[in-house]
């Protein structure tokens, strides 16, 4: 039995069997219950029944940190209590021992929204503390990087360790841009009740394929997903299959094709399971050295069956590990956004394009899932700082993992409707009141400062999405925010979602990059400009670079690349401002091309775009989500 089985025939025993209950419920003549506001109802319902020949009860809880719903706990139970046992005396300890008066006062007023709840008021008497900031982004990785940042700054201006700080996010998903800033900054850090984001066992699955894709003789690769998700091909066959590959000294791959099979002991049905599988992955890796990684990571995906094994899995874990991997296909994308957008940048610094020049994602070299699987096995060579204690680290961990926990400085990351509360707009009003009182949880694990970020547009299902600021932020006395939320926030309204038009084909054929959504190119006046294209091999495509044996890395790391360029002094130091700050007329430095005056800031939510008059490099129009500024004058 496991313990949910223990629970249920516990409850049949004591239903049951009067003799069982008599002797049971006669041993103890008082009962105590912690955490009363994590119990479901066949807990309930073993208390009610021992503790009824005297009523000698006593619950301890927070009603107001109950997060459990989706295992099974009931909010009911503690708000029920007096009504269950009139009797009953209520004891408010309210007391904060934790945070400062700006934390506890802050979460009074976003918890004193909900309606299912024992009234209560808390207090701190410590200090007054620092008010709550809100760390406003243009996309994950920007908003990552202010962490990452924001945390540099707190540990060099007040001598913190690296264990003083917690980032916290709604999913697991979240944490694979985290990890990439603070391993690009070479910020310890450390994972609770989970793996790092490459570490997980559905994305080294998905990983496994595209290796395989890219290197079909990559063996452990097609050990690890030859049976998965199940293609009934075993222990036994595969064994066979090594045989004969280590007899002829060639790869399990292409001995799935050899023609004495039989001879190992593979049976017929056995050898064509495999040579179907083996299909499926040469088919794929043709498409690999012609098309862009995201096209060919998404068709592995489907092809393999593996997305769908993972979303057919409806729990609570299922749903987790269908996120991962959606997420991993998202990294990709980002990957080929970052990778096109630096191709342009180098085209403007050696001259290959001029101004007034509109490019679409035909006009340049196909970024491919080999080069994807280079970057990522560049993280081998980026080894994070080990020389403090195991122990200081920074912590990510889930919201619901950190209860009972505690830090100086926490930051709540994603806070975005449809991300948290992860309903959105569609929620219920009781699933609502879950969400709230999970981020009263994730608010009150801080002990003397605390930062909610949010980002304006943010990559689900290799498409750019906008999500207007949490509910929840809003909801919080704007007293307490040290730069409460602008205008353009307080309505709350969805932004409609868009995709990533610079790059994809629309009904009205490819669409130039740099274009406005007006229509009107950023790159000049010109309705029909010259295109000038890049020089490409003789098949009109890069020759695709194979990774040199991909390990298994913990996240991704920046790329790496030819600078056309002399990279600036101090670059690697480079801190970008904040997409939101950056305004016309501003006195800027680019990490490449030096000081300049921003012109004109353009573009859709998605796309926005600054025309830049350079003092060295002349006027240029760089797409901000991954051009590197710094404002001079702010």
């Amino acid at each position: 039995m496991d313990f949910d089985d223990i629970l249920l025939n516990m409850n049949i025993l004591l239903r049951d069997h009067p003799e069982a209950l008599e002797s049971i419920g006669g041993r103890f003549d008082y009962i105590m219950v912690d955490e009363y506001q994590d119990t479901n109802l066949a807990q309930y319902l073993i208390l009610k029944k021992l503790g009824q020949r005297h009523n000698n009860i006593c619950v301890v809880g927070d009603d107001s940190q109950s997060i459990y719903a989706f295992r099974g706990a009931k909010i009911e139970n503690i708000l029920n209590f007096k009504k269950d046992y009139p009797n009953h005396h209520i004891f408010r300890l309210e007391q904060n021992y934790r945070s400062t008066k700006v934390i506890v006062d802050a979460a009074n007023s976003l918890i004193a929204r909900n309606s299912a709840r024992i009234p209560k008021e808390c207090y701190s008497m410590g200090e007054q503390g620092e008010k709550i900031k809100l760390i406003q982004a243009y996309t994950e990785q920007e908003e990552a990087m202010l962490i990452a940042s924001s945390i540099v700054a707190k540990i060099n201006s007040n001598r913190s360790e690296y264990q003083d700080f917690a980032i916290l996010y709604r999913t697991n998903a979240q944490s694979r841009a985290l990890e990439e800033a603070l391993r690009r900054r070479n910020l310890p850090y450390m994972i609770y009740s989970g793996n790092s984001f490459f570490e997980r066992a559905e994305v080294k699955d998905m990983m496994a394929y595209f290796k395989l894709v890219v290197n079909v003789n990559d063996d452990e690769s097609f050990k690890r997903i030859v049976n998965k998700p199940t293609r009934g091909i075993g222990d036994t066959s595969l064994s066979a299959l090594t045989a004969a590959a280590s007899r002829q000294g060639i790869s399990l791959f292409k001995a799935a094709y050899s023609e004495n099979l039989e001879e190992f002991g593979l049976k017929t049905a056995a050898i064509q399971k495999i040579r179907t599988f083996c299909d499926m992955i040469g088919k794929m890796c043709l498409r690999s050295n012609k098309e862009d990684a995201y096209t060919v990571a998404t068709a592995i995906a489907m092809e393999s069956g593996l997305l769908l094994f993972y979303k057919s899995d409806t729990s609570i874990e299922g749903q987790s590990r269908t996120a991962n991997v959606e997420e991993l296909l998202n990294s990709v994308q980002a990957y080929i956004d970052e990778k096109r957008n630096e191709m342009f940048e180098d085209m403007q610094a050696d001259g290959s394009i001029g101004e007034g020049v509109e490019l679409t994602a035909e006009d340049l070299p196909v970024v491919t899932l080999g080069d994807y699987l280079e970057n990522v096995s560049l993280l081998s060579a980026v080894d994070v700082d080990d020389e403090e204690s195991g122990a200081n680290r920074i912590a990510l961990m889930t919201v619901h993992s950190s209860k009972g926990l505690e830090f100086p400085y926490v930051y709540v990351v994603g806070m975005e409707e449809n991300i948290f509360p992860s309903g959105g707009w569609m929620a219920s009003e009781v699933e609502i009141e879950e969400e709230r009182r999970l981020f009263y949880v994730a608010m009150t694990r801080a002990k003397k400062h605390l930062s909610l970020s949010f980002a304006q547009t943010r990559l689900r299902n290799g498409k750019t999405e906008s999500n207007s600021p949490s509910r929840f932020v809003r909801e919080i006395d704007q007293n307490f925010i040290l730069n409460p939320l602008t205008k353009d926030y307080e309505g709350g309204e969805e932004i409609k979602r868009q995709s990533f038009g610079t790059w994809k084909k629309d009904n009205a054929g490819a669409k130039p990059y740099g274009q406005m959504s007006s229509g009107r190119s950023s790159y000049g006046q010109s309705s029909r400009p010259e295109i000038v294209r890049r020089p490409q091999t003789p098949q009109g495509r890069p020759q695709p670079s194979a990774p040199a044996r991909p390990v298994q890395p913990s996240a991704p790391t920046p790329v790496r690349r030819t600078q056309t360029v002399p990279p600036r002094p101090g670059a690697a130091d480079f801190e970008p401002t904040p997409i939101l700050q950056l305004r016309a007329g501003q006195r800027i430095e680019h990490n490449r091309f030096g000081y300049g005056v921003i012109k004109e800031i353009t573009g859709n939510s998605t796309d926005l775009k600054a025309n830049i008059l350079f003092d060295d490099h002349g006027e240029k129009i760089l797409l901000l989500k991954y051009a590197k500024i710094r404002a001079i004058d702010l």
